[in-house]
């Protein structure tokens, strides 16, 4: 993939993309007592409900402007803007102080924890428009919204009273330089969707609209690596505490570092030919399945149960196959086409093991379930042992 030039600068009064519907589908987090396996309840062309509020996968058209996410973020909203408008208390205190700290162009000094040296600034709009750069579906948590405004540090009300005064930590962001070609890719948020969500959601029950808020500016840190594999690496372990990242986030990020476009299943395809590992096919047979879930409403089970059957769906045709004496991975690689072929089966077999899944009365995790639903189908389909 040839690097692109930092585009940073956005147009503060550029309308920020419309949701696509298949984002709108996205209303799938992991359930709240569910474990993570579910055990409870463009680059060179390659061609050889139930709703929860708990997460949303942002993706390549979508930027992370708040109109954005109003429909998993609207409790949210309101508990915010419900505070600031109190006749009296704190919160009233703070929408005064968040207005005159932009008018005087002071956002920064009045609402970031102070930091010795100079640093560098962007506007809430650059950050917004970032999502350009990313090639892995991110996820967006209205519960940790929701705790940098309300949580302990609360910026609006501290949970035993009070409010935090300053932004604790500042967004990080990213750019993946490439000093033969003197390019950087990015910027990319390592580590802040969230907070960046939070502070649109302050201004705006501030009583500020979407146009100004993009161009306020804020303070951030920046990193810069060689390659996507660090960049992939800086995010989980950015992140890692902050949020729990499944095996599915994991395992698709990590697949990312090979060269393959999580993003949906058209960049999948597009890219499947960079894939340099066997993490790489997993994780987009995995994310081929998540899309398809999203994008056709099978909202049954969440996406990550989606993307554990595309990697254990892998494992065990792995398991059982050598075909032309090769390992499973390098008759795959030896030609692209066929993985292509395998997760399209898959995508065909997925509605009805979801039927025959959400039916079974046996035990294990949801991706076993789904597997050996649609195992044999998708083995007979591309010539496989099941």
């Amino acid at each position: 993939m040839q690097p692109a030039r930092i585009t940073a600068t956005v147009s503060p009064t550029a309308k920020t993309p419309a949701v696509p519907a298949r984002a709108a589908g996205a209303l799938l987090g992991c359930r709240p007592d569910s474990h993570s396996d579910g055990s409870s309840n463009q680059t060179h062309p390659s061609r050889s409900c139930r709703v929860f509020h708990m997460a949303l996968n942002a993706n390549l058209n979508t930027s992370y402007a708040l109109s954005n996410y109003e429909h998993i973020l609207g409790n949210v909203i309101a508990k915010a803007e419900a505070e600031m408008n109190k006749p009296k208390g704190g919160a009233d205190k703070l929408k005064t102080q968040l207005l005159q700290s932009i008018r005087s162009s002071n956002f920064i000094g009045a609402h970031q924890i102070r930091k010795p040296g100079e640093a560098r600034q962007m506007t809430i709009g650059e950050l917004c428009e970032s999502y350009k750069h990313e090639t892995v579906p991110q996820v967006i948590d209205p519960k940790a919204v929701e705790k940098i405004l309300f949580g302990p540090d609360g910026l609006i009300r501290k949970s035993g009273g009070g409010r935090a005064p300053y932004l604790m930590e500042d967004i990080e962001v990213g750019f993946i330089y490439d000093p033969v070609q003197g390019t950087s890719v990015g910027p990319v948020i390592t580590s802040g969707r969230n907070r960046t969500l939070a502070i649109q959601v302050m201004l705006r029950a501030a009583g500020m609209s979407e146009s100004a808020i993009l161009q306020v500016p804020v303070r951030v840190s920046t990193i810069q690596v060689n390659s996507a594999q660090e960049l992939q690496r800086r995010i989980i372990s950015a992140n890692t505490g902050s949020r729990d990242f499944s095996r599915a986030e994991v395992r698709e990020r990590m697949g990312a570092t090979g060269g393959v476009q999580m993003i949906d299943r058209k960049a999948i395809e597009d890219s499947i030919c960079m894939a340099k590992n066997e993490k790489s096919f997993k994780g987009a047979l995995g994310a081929w399945l998540k899309d398809v879930s999203i994008s056709t409403g099978l909202n049954t089970f969440t996406p990550a149960q989606y993307s554990d059957a595309g990697n254990t769906l892998w494992n065990r045709l792995a398991k059982s196959n050598r075909p032309e004496g090769k390992t499973f991975y390098g008759y795959m690689k030896a030609d692209t086409g066929r993985f292509i072929a395998l997760a399209k089966a898959a995508e065909q077999a997925l509605p009805a093991a979801v039927t025959m899944a959400a039916s079974s009365k046996a035990a294990g995790p949801i991706s076993t379930k789904l597997v050996n639903a649609m195992l044999p189908t998708v083995a007979q389909a591309c010539g496989l042992k099941a």
